[in-house]
């Protein structure tokens, strides 16, 4: 005999039932927004240029800020009607997680010295403006002007104008653009010395003071003929909480101090052809001890480079004034230890150099930077650059 059930159970029975119901249309809805939603193609790890309206889709930094920088510019150029843009092209550059985006303009000017003085007028307006660099070449004998941006490190805007309806005539083949490299923080190791020296590139090699391995990687250096430069401890503005080193040359010291300090250092390297700063954040800004260091540099046969570790360094603007040969790193590679990193900020320097005619790269003993610069001679061939050392920029 059947028990009956109760009124109870019954509906107990009909809940279970339509929430089990439920479940199941919730899941294979969520199923169904999950399998009908379009999926976005993974980005090259190098560069992939993109349509404008996916570009405007995307959320790295960008267009907004570029488009202001290039509007202000192209208002500068139709002041005095030298140029027109007849092209720009939108790129997605990406290193590992990091993006930011570029832009290719192409265009034609009437006056070709006459472009050159306004992208001269705009370099003080980007810097001050937009904290953005300019940098600009102009070749009369070929009728062209390339123009380059960099946003800190990175290249948002390649320009590239010529003289409109000039027509193509045979002119002396022009001097190939030249970058340097310069290998920073040798002197604690000598297996790491050797190994970078064993790359077939005219590398420029900064070796610290006062280590236990200075002498013997400086020795190793110039018997194998490689140029070796002071790498001269300055100063960061976190002193002393960051310690720059043996030798360091510190904004504290008196006058006859950092005098006998730093031509110690000079004088424990044999062979230096020329130094650089290691650090320096605070002491580069010191107008006075810079004009210090110079004065000490001068008659001594030798070039300042600037690591430029600082933006408002005086470095540079001190050595100039005083007559020492002087030059400016352009791009640091390693910041971020990764060879498509520094891949990519190789690239950076090989454009900087087709702009400026020249350019300078530093980097460090890290094997992730050894990697990568194996890839350079053919990176530098391909685009028409030859690799020097540093001293040769100076002639």
């Amino acid at each position: 005999m059947k028990r009956e059930r109760s009124p109870a159970a019954f509906r107990r029975r009909l809940l279970i039932i339509a929430l089990s119901l439920a479940g199941a249309a919730f899941f294979f809805y969520l199923g169904y927004l999950i399998a009908g939603r379009p999926t976005s193609p993974e980005l090259d790890t190098r560069r992939l240029p993109v349509s404008r309206p996916a570009f405007e889709s995307h959320q790295s930094r960008g267009r907004e800020a570029l488009e202001k920088v290039l509007n202000r510019l192209e208002k500068q150029l139709a002041a005095c009607q030298p140029a027109i843009v007849l092209g720009r092209d939108w790129e997605i550059m990406r290193n590992g997680s990091h993006e930011w985006t570029r832009v290719r303009l192409r265009g034609e000017c009437q006056d070709i010295a006459a472009l050159g003085q306004v992208l001269e007028s705009c370099k003080e307006l980007l810097t001050q403006n937009f904290n953005l660099r300019a940098l600009s070449h102009l070749d009369k004998s070929s009728g062209t002007l390339d123009l380059l941006i960099l946003d800190g490190e990175e290249v948002v805007v390649v320009g590239s104008f010529v003289i409109a309806g000039a027509e193509l005539t045979l002119v002396p083949e022009p001097a190939r653009p030249r970058l340097a490299i310069v290998i920073d923080d040798l002197g604690r190791s000598l297996e790491s010395a050797a190994e970078f020296a064993t790359l077939p590139l005219p590398l420029t090699f900064a070796v610290f003071p006062l280590l236990e391995n200075s002498l013997k990687v400086a020795a190793y250096f110039v018997d194998h003929q490689r140029d070796i430069i002071l790498h001269a401890p300055m100063e960061p503005r976190d002193y002393p909480a960051v310690n720059p080193g043996p030798g360091a040359l510190l904004s504290a010291m008196g006058d006859d101090e950092f005098s006998a300090v730093f031509v110690k250092d000079l004088q424990f390297l044999p062979g230096i052809v020329g130094i650089n700063n290691h650090m320096g954040s605070r002491l580069a800004a010191d107008s006075q001890k810079m004009t210090q260091v110079m004065k000490i540099l001068k008659g001594r046969n030798l070039f300042f480079l600037d690591s430029r570790t600082i933006a408002n360094s005086v470095a540079y603007k001190r050595a100039v004034e005083v007559g020492i040969p002087a030059l400016q790193r352009d791009v640091f590679l390693d910041n971020v230890q990764d060879v498509d990193h520094i891949t990519e900020q190789l690239q950076a320097l090989i454009e900087v150099a087709k702009v400026k005619g020249s350019s300078i790269g530093i980097g460090h003993p890290y094997p992730e930077t050894f990697v990568a610069l194996g890839f350079l001679p053919e990176m530098a061939n391909q685009a028409g650059v030859e690799i020097v050392t540093l001293r040769e920029l100076v002639r």
